[in-house]
C-alpha cells in the first residue's frame, strides 16, 4: 500500500524538493529587476509641464503611476519582469489645467536603459535605470485649428 501511495504521489508531481540550495535563496515570487526612470516633461517652448502621468503599468513596471512635479521632473522606481523592450507613456490627465491639453506620447526607451548593478542570489536579476533628459509634449490641435487647414 505504501508503494502505491508513493507511486501515485510521484505520478501527480509531488516530490521532495529542498529550497536550501544557493540558487533558490530568496526565490519567492517571480524573476525581476529593479528599474528606475527619470526625466523632465516640457512643452514645445521648453516650459515644464506639471501633472503629466507617467504610465508604464501596462508593462508591469511600477505599482503606482507617478506625475511630473511643478518643474516637470519625475523620478520613479519599481520592480519589473526582466525583458529587452521598455516603453512608457506620458498622459495629460488634467486637460488644459497645466498650460494646455497635450497629446499622449508613447516612447520606446529601450536604447536608454543601462544596467547599473548585477543581480543577487535568487530571482533578482540586477538593477537598471533610464534617464531621458527632456521629454517634449505637443499641444493637441483644437477642432477649430483642424478645420482651418
Amino acid at each position: 500500500m505504501r508503494r502505491l501511495i508513493i507511486f501515485l504521489l510521484g505520478l501527480l508531481g509531488f516530490t521532495a524538493v529542498s529550497c536550501d540550495s544557493p540558487d533558490n535563496l530568496n526565490a519567492y515570487g517571480t524573476p525581476h529587476v529593479l528599474f528606475s526612470l527619470k526625466a523632465r516633461v516640457v512643452d514645445e517652448q521648453g516650459n515644464p509641464i506639471k501633472g503629466i502621468e507617467v504610465d508604464a503599468n501596462e508593462h508591469y513596471w511600477f505599482d503606482n503611476n507617478c506625475y511630473s512635479d511643478e518643474n516637470g521632473y519625475f523620478d520613479v522606481s519599481g520592480n519589473l519582469p526582466p525583458g529587452d523592450q521598455y516603453k512608457v507613456r506620458f498622459i495629460d490627465v488634467d486637460g488644459a489645467e497645466n498650460g494646455g491639453e497635450f497629446e499622449t506620447l508613447e516612447l520606446d526607451i529601450t536604447d536608454n536603459v543601462k544596467k547599473v548593478a548585477e543581480g543577487s542570489n535568487g530571482w533578482r536579476e540586477g538593477e537598471y535605470k533610464a534617464e531621458l533628459g527632456e521629454v517634449t509634449l505637443k499641444l493637441k490641435q483644437s477642432t477649430a485649428d483642424v478645420n482651418e487647414k
